[in-house]
């Protein structure tokens, strides 16, 4: 089976799809920083070279533009009124030489379940959609890390099942995002969009009562997912025990086949990062089939695994809640992204991020989507 029918397989369940048309999104002095990344972006505005409030209106700015070229019928985003507010709050602390962090300034989109005490609705596009008298834990930690909640995507938009590529229409409308495991939905469309995602371990970014039961990051890079993952749980990531180039040196890593088979081109992709991870120290182990009793976590503890990889799919972002799962991408395949899981033990987070951050840097296949032709082929494809 071609790998564009099962992408679309679950997307003509009766839920409309966005089709942009084919003009090109007008051009912008900064477009180029808009895709740069966390680190370059902030290196920029701690030179004094760009603020936080141009930023974001370029981010919008983007947003509108493509919202123009034919996603009105089908409103996936709504805009946060009070954006350039929070963004000319941050560069004024700014000017105060008071930085929060890594994310101090820089724009960030929600899923519109994770509740946000402001003019934003939860669940946008819902019946019961309302607006929220609080933040939730989610955006509550979001703030105090400096981020700009700059919008909302709607559920419909992220969810892997019903619309595949859906979420590809907000790849690169922000630089980072949020999205909650509720329906598994954080990994598979992170690699459908060539992003990398972290489904953190069980609770850890998780919120109170009827909030997401666990919440995580989708950005373009391990280093920025994992400072945003540090934001979400509201803890102080270390650099050396995380971001560590030998990450995946003396690891025993299981292959788990059954979830090759699928798509000859994925495999083959797949197959080059298998043999990535080999020349970058780690030890492969085949696995059996089925995990067979007890699961993946059970598997993982038989075999004295570190972690278990194979391609990024449906089948492997519904792997138990319990346990941390990454996703990083790995080649393309009929012009569309795909993506290596990595999926570790419980609590195991800070050494899975070390190994997708090797495996990452040793490769380095992510590449920065043409907007909006990447969405158009994703819609388009036969």
């Amino acid at each position: 089976m071609q790998r564009s029918q099962m992408l679309r397989s679950g997307a003509s369940r009766g839920v409309p799809r966005p089709v942009l048309a084919r003009a090109t999104a007008p051009a912008s002095p900064m477009a180029h920083l808009l895709d740069a990344g966390v680190l370059p972006q902030q290196q920029m505005m701690q030179a004094g070279k760009l603020s936080s409030h141009a930023l974001t209106s370029q981010y919008l700015g983007r947003i509108r533009s493509l919202c123009s070229m034919g996603a009105r019928a089908y409103p996936g985003i709504e805009i946060n009124p009070d954006a350039l507010k929070i963004a000319l709050e941050m560069d004024r602390e700014r000017q105060v030489h008071k930085v929060r962090g890594p994310l101090h300034g820089i724009p960030v989109v929600l899923r519109d379940n994770i509740a946000t005490g402001d003019r934003m609705k939860t669940r946008t596009q819902s019946p019961q959609a309302t607006h929220a008298s609080c933040d939730s834990f989610v955006a509550a930690r979001l703030r105090a890390a400096g981020a700009v909640i700059i919008g909302k995507s709607n559920m419909r938009q992220w969810a892997a099942v019903s619309v595949p590529h859906a979420s590809a229409s907000w790849a690169g409308l922000t630089i980072l995002a949020v999205d909650s495991a509720a329906d598994g939905a954080i990994v598979a469309p992170a690699s459908t969009c060539g992003l990398v995602a972290i489904k953190p371990t069980g609770r850890i970014a998780a919120g109170q009562g009827d909030e997401p039961a666990t919440a995580g990051p989708m950005a373009p890079s391990v280093r920025e997912a994992a400072w945003l993952l540090a934001a979400l749980s509201g803890e102080r990531l270390a650099e050396s025990m995380v971001l560590d180039a030998a990450g995946l040196h003396g690891r025993r890593v299981g292959v788990a086949r059954s979830l090759f088979g699928l798509c000859a081109g994925t495999d083959a992709v797949i197959g080059q990062a298998l043999l990535a991870l080999r020349e970058q120290g780690a030890e492969l182990i085949e696995m059996p089939p089925a995990p067979g009793p007890g699961g993946i976590e059970a598997l993982l503890g038989s075999h004295g695994l570190d972690a278990l990889v194979g391609p990024t799919c449906h089948g492997v972002a519904l792997a138990p809640s319990a346990l941390p799962h990454i996703t990083v991408p790995a080649g393309v395949v009929g012009g569309l992204p795909v993506g290596l899981s990595f999926i570790g033990p419980a609590h195991g987070d800070m050494q899975l991020i070390a190994m997708a951050y090797a495996y990452e840097q040793a490769t380095l296949h992510r590449r920065t989507p043409a907007l909006p032709s990447s969405i158009t082929l994703a819609l388009r494809r036969p």
